[in-house]
């Protein structure tokens, strides 16, 4: 999973009372289960359950202390998605295919963290607060790859999806305390990102249509 930040652009820092943090997402993790049900020869509903982790690396700077300090913390998340997708028959096995749809986005809980730093008698309590922006929240999803099915051995998928909160799934607050006077900074979490998709269907026996008379 690859934060669209990460690719466009870097992170962008904050400053305010004499210290600076830059938070950086990095790659993540997006696992779980999907329940395909066909509704035609070329088209399909897909829904199912993931588990999502974000992960972000924070660096304080403040021009008392020698170097930065660094925190690295994650936040967890769910996704129900459901999908319409198309396919394109390339060959007998191989098919094309592209999705789109919504994802019901939920986030359990807060995440928090802190650190410390000594500069002489100077001392640094850093403290790093993630709040979810609700507990419950709607995202846009879209996917492109391709399907390369099996008679009797399921199939195999490879593509890329695309996931875009409709808002900000939360912020990062940053307090640092010098000789416990405090200062604060707050970043915005976006939490769109690109994902590289892997996927194996198994396999399920062609259903048998079956007349009955009375």
């Amino acid at each position: 999973m690859v934060p669209l930040k990460f690719i466009a652009d870097d992170p962008e820092p904050f400053e305010a009372e004499g210290f600076q943090s830059q938070l950086t997402p990095g790659f993540g993790m997006n696992l779980g289960m999907v329940i395909r049900r066909g509704m035609g020869k070329m088209w399909s509903l897909e829904s199912g359950i993931n588990f999502v982790q974000r992960n972000y690396a924070l660096a304080i700077t403040h021009p008392d202390l020698p170097e930065a300090t660094s925190m690295d913390f994650r936040f967890i998340g769910y996704e129900i998605p459901l999908q319409a997708m198309v396919y394109v028959k390339l060959s007998n096995e191989l098919y094309m295919n592209a999705s789109g749809g919504v994802s019901l986005d939920m986030y359990p809980s807060n995440v928090e963290s802190f650190a410390s730093a000594r500069q002489d008698s100077i001392v640094f309590d850093y403290y790093q607060q993630t709040v979810r922006n609700g507990w419950l929240q709607f995202a846009l999803l879209a996917n492109y790859g391709f399907e390369y099915r099996t008679k009797d051995k399921g199939f195999y998928y490879l593509g890329i999806s695309y996931h875009r909160p409709f808002n900000i799934i939360g912020g990062t607050f940053i307090t640092v305390e010098r000789n416990r006077d405090p200062a604060r900074l707050e970043h915005f979490i976006k939490g769109d990102y690109l994902t590289l998709d892997l996927r194996y269907f198994f396999h399920e026996k062609p259903k048998k249509n079956v007349n009955r008379s009375y």
